[in-house]
């Protein structure tokens, strides 16, 4: 009997990881002079949302950034944002919208009179 028990209890803990696991999302994608990586973590009802831009040419790059996105679940944008070590990080907590594993989020960059386009899939 303990051991039935044990078993089943086993059971509905791995069930349970497995289902975090696919709660958290991961985009990803590049361009020419960018890559890029939506990450979404679900915690309770809300959800943490992090972007991540990387300016991939090795010189520096010194300018403000404009950037937006849109997606299922909203969307962001931020005009003359300052670029520390050639990268972007932008975050916000939000209620848990639904975005699908199967989504596509373009994002628009503008950077010293260029712009360019980042599409980010899904691992």
């Amino acid at each position: 009997m303990r051991k039935a028990f044990v078993l089943v209890f086993s059971l509905l803990l791995l069930q349970g990881c497995a289902r975090e696991d696919q709660k958290n999302l991961v985009f990803t994608g590049e361009s020419e002079h960018w890559t890029g990586k939506f990450e979404v973590y679900r915690i309770g009802d809300k959800a943490e949302e992090r972007l991540t831009l990387q300016y991939k040419p090795n010189e520096r790059l010194t300018v403000p950034i404009n950037f937006s996105y849109s997606y299922s679940g909203g969307s962001y944008s931020a005009e003359g944002y300052n670029i520390e070590n050639n990268k972007i990080v932008a975050r916000s907590v939000s209620s848990i919208a639904p975005l699908q594993k199967s989504e596509e989020i373009p994002i628009h960059v503008e950077w010293d009179g260029k712009k360019e386009d980042v599409l980010l899939k899904s691992k």
